[in-house]
């Protein structure tokens, strides 16, 4: 398998104090410019290292423009500060534009409330019984941000894509961060399910059609509730569904379980749809 040009926690690490962050945008994580779940991700982060509490409950945000692969400046900014919880907002920022605003809720560890699970996993094969695509079409136009999440397909169709037939949009995988698959800091471990609910809405999407697509369908919003955490779980399983492409958008809600069938996280997105270049 090819080795990973990117390094998770590396690359989505900020730095400053105070409600002022840095970070720098590194072009391992390039889909259409800088991929929207990697700097979701890095958002997060800041969010964690301002917060007065270690567990990310959600995060919202609507992406304003594309950014450079360069240095950023991040402001974070209470909204409300509880006893147990607080709100963060979260702006990302590159020569003085804004690109993404995020609002991100955050809670005390050790919470306590009602107990129930009624989320269970689909019955689907587990990654030991896979193969990754990338071990099957190596060469591939954004290999360099596929090489750092290996994506074992539950759908083991391998080839060129314009000539699948089309089927149902619904992206089944089994997803492993590559060269760490897990992080202690929970603000990392959620960002892994928030990369995944932002990224598979558009391979979805695009199941349902054949041929060349003359469209890409960047992300304008996305949301994602942290249900729990899952630092030990190497193997995460991400089932999404984009049923609906209508009056240039593309929408996705997307699950995330581990392989002891915990659901993790929960999201969607909308993708606006552009020509595609060239």
């Amino acid at each position: 398998m090819r080795e990973p040009e990117g390094d998770f926690e590396a690359d989505t690490s900020v730095s400053g104090g105070g409600g002022r962050y840095t970070a720098t945008l590194s072009n391992s994580w390039e889909l259409w410019g800088p991929a929207g779940g990697y700097v979701s991700a890095i958002a997060l982060r800041a969010a964690g290292a301002h917060s007065r509490f270690d567990r990310p409950a959600s995060y919202s945000c609507s992406y304003l423009g594309v950014a450079a692969f360069a240095p950023i400046d991040i402001d974070v900014t209470t909204l409300r500060a509880a006893k147990r919880s607080e709100v963060v907002r979260v702006t990302l920022a590159q020569e003085g534009q804004a690109f993404l605003e995020a609002v991100v809720w955050t809670i005390d560890s050790g919470m306590r409330g009602l107990e129930h699970d009624h989320a269970p996993m689909p019955e689907l094969p587990g990654p030991d019984d896979l193969r990754a695509w990338m071990d099957v079409v190596p060469v591939h136009r954004y290999g360099k941000f596929w090489s750092n999440i290996e994506e074992r397909m539950i759908d083991q169709w391998f080839g060129d894509w314009r000539e699948r037939q089309a089927s149902a949009p619904v992206r089944e995988s089994w997803c492993r961060f590559r060269p760490k698959a897990t992080f202690d800091d929970p603000y990392l471990d959620a960002a892994r399910s928030l990369m995944l609910i932002d990224t598979l809405g558009w391979p979805a999407g695009v199941s349902a059609h054949s041929g060349e697509v003359p469209y890409v369908a960047p992300t304008i919003e996305l949301s994602a509730r942290f249900h729990r955490l899952a630092p030990k779980a190497e193997w995460l399983l991400q089932v999404t569904d984009s049923s609906v492409a209508t009056d240039g958008l593309l929408g996705s809600t997307s699950r995330v379980w581990t392989q002891d069938g915990s659901l993790v996280a929960s999201g969607g997105q909308t993708m606006l749809f552009r020509p595609a270049p060239g």
